[in-house]
């Protein structure tokens, strides 16, 4: 019976998306481990290309993709509901903006916002003195500005359309090339479509394999140190991965409410616990002031960062950061989105809109509040030289020697490297689901995607990734090369499925017979969809009184 449960499930997986991303990315982590430097030098040539010849590209997409959910949110397409008539929100919205959150942000957040500062702070933007005071407030503001709500824009603006998709259109399978149908028709179908499949597979997959091989050394580190084990103890390395594959695959196993979703619950609980933790027991005083200072400077010169290329002064922070970040942001934008998409069955788009960039940049903001306040006070009033522990020994040591001059170090460093681990692992189960979600021939918005397909691609990621960090570490940086560069043909695809999203909504006809009344609200479903609206047939427009 089991045997014939997976034979149907592999049987159900689409060979035209799933083995051309298998073997591509095999062949390109292959070259890489052979000829690292002269890959990496070539990739390196390009990246530079893109993001100083391009950059202004990707500003002007953010501020669209920005734009474009704000437009969702104000119109009357807000009160639209992701769903029929009589769907009821599956997670609890508590619930709900943890599975967000901790999807959309990974471990990434928790180191960088403990040591992105000093970077800024040593080679800080728009001809600040490096080391100054000047150059301590932008550290702070920028990393706020990087995750806010110019990154969840982006997850957002793919969500909805999926959302509108899978839960409105009935669509029958999440393949990228099928959302984007309305806009390429039968183009879909050929190697465009095929392109824009393996695009989204192969972006994915070349940032989750770096991210794992890059974030392990960091976690198995703060292990150690609890432990009293030797740092870069390669079995340590070995389990984290492990941890890093097994845990998410048994969440997906257990379903999105049982495992998922519980396992968002546990991260989010920690996180506050973390935060509060280094709150109470660092300079509260100074962190509260230096918070609001920095979030003051960030909206001041919201519009301002968004569209500085910096190219008369030719700092190059920009480039380094702002347009680097924003292509990373639209690389994990389509699984991201995919992912918040799946649970947000019931909820408005406008819910949606606010969920991202309300509820979750406020979640990264403050991370990036509470580290870099805590690293700068350390900094500026002569307690530890943090700028020279980066310099001499990178950032792991950075998070240690921070967290040693906190009382009871031990578990701040111990629940620090668990809390890190939950991020990544949270953001695992959501790549894991998207991959199996895109290559599958039929999901239907009631299924889940194949536990057996998921866990192929955590497995093979985590397999892949071990082997490269042990048998040689330099191929990490094409392949994290690489895998950003396809950024730029992704704005392009993530503009076409918006496009779709905004033609098929034109479509469907909306009377008042959509209306749900819900506890004393009234939100929006199309009646019928697929259908143009007949001409001159007196239907109601969906703008509510």
């Amino acid at each position: 019976m089991r045997y014939q449960k997976i034979r149907k499930e592999i049987a159900g997986i689409d060979p035209a998306v799933f083995m051309p991303a298998l073997l591509l990315t095999l062949l390109l982590a292959l070259v890489f481990s052979l000829w690292p430097e002269q890959s990496g030098s070539l990739l390196h040539q390009i990246h530079a290309f893109t993001t100083n010849e391009l950059g202004w590209f990707f500003l002007l997409a953010t501020i669209g993709a920005i734009s474009f959910c704000l437009y969702l949110a104000m119109s009357r397409y807000g009160k639209v509901v992701l769903g029929d008539r009589d769907t009821r929100p599956e997670f609890s919205t508590l619930t709900w903006l943890g599975m967000i959150f901790t999807s959309g942000t990974g471990g990434s957040l928790l180191y960088l916002s403990a040591a992105e500062w000093i970077w800024i702070m040593q080679s800080p933007p728009f001809g600040a003195e490096p080391g100054s005071a000047e150059a301590a407030r932008w550290a702070s503001a920028f990393g706020m500005f990087h995750w806010g709500p110019s990154a969840w824009a982006w997850y957002i603006a793919c969500a909805i359309p999926i959302g509108y998709a899978m839960y409105v259109r009935k669509q029958r399978n999440l393949k990228l090339s099928e959302l984007t149908r309305p806009v390429l028709g039968r183009w879909a179908d050929g190697l465009v479509g095929h392109a824009i499949n393996f695009l989204y597979m192969f972006g994915i997959i070349g940032g989750v394999m770096t991210s794992i091989a890059l974030g392990t050394p960091l976690i198995s580190s703060t292990f150690a140190y609890a432990f009293g084990m030797q740092a870069g103890n390669p079995v340590l390395d070995v389990f984290v991965i492990f941890l890093w594959t097994a845990i998410p695959m048994m969440a997906l196993i257990l379903g999105l409410q049982k495992g998922v979703a519980r396992l968002s619950n546990f991260n989010v609980r920690l996180d506050i616990a973390l935060l509060v933790g280094v709150l109470a027991c660092g300079p509260l005083s100074f962190t509260l002031n230096q918070s609001v200072d920095g979030l003051g400077l960030m909206l001041q010169n919201f519009v301002y960062m968004s569209f500085a290329t910096d190219v008369i002064r030719n700092t190059g922070f920009p480039q380094a950061w702002t347009i680097f970040y924003f292509s990373w942001w639209v690389v994990y934008a389509l699984p991201y989105g995919l992912f918040i998409a799946k649970i947000s069955r019931g909820r408005t788009i406008r819910g949606i809109v606010f969920a991202g960039l309300v509820a979750g940049s406020l979640g990264c903001m403050v991370f990036y509040m509470v580290f870099p306040a805590f690293g700068i006070h350390l900094q500026t009033s002569g307690q530890l030289d943090l700028i020279a522990v980066m310099n001499e020994a990178g950032r792991g040591e950075v998070v240690k020697a921070m967290l040693e001059q906190l009382p009871a170090a031990g578990l701040f460093i111990v629940v620090f490297g668990l809390v890190a681990l939950l991020s990544y692992v949270s953001g695992q189960c959501a790549v894991g689901y998207s991959l199996a979600s895109a290559t599958q021939k039929t999901l239907l918005p009631e299924q889940e995607a194949s536990r057996y397909n998921a866990s192929f691609w955590l497995v093979l990621v985590g397999l892949v990734s071990t082997a490269l960090y042990f048998l040689n570490p330099e191929s990490l940086t094409p392949l994290q090369t690489i895998s950003i560069l396809t950024g730029f043909p992704l704005c392009f695809v993530i503009a076409i499925v918006g496009r779709s999203f905004m033609l098929m909504l034109n479509r469907d006809l909306f009377n008042e017979t959509a209306v749900r009344d819900i506890d004393g609200k009234k939100y929006l479903t199309p009646t019928t969809t697929g259908i143009d609206a007949p001409v001159n047939t007196g239907a109601v427009s969906p703008e509510l009184d």
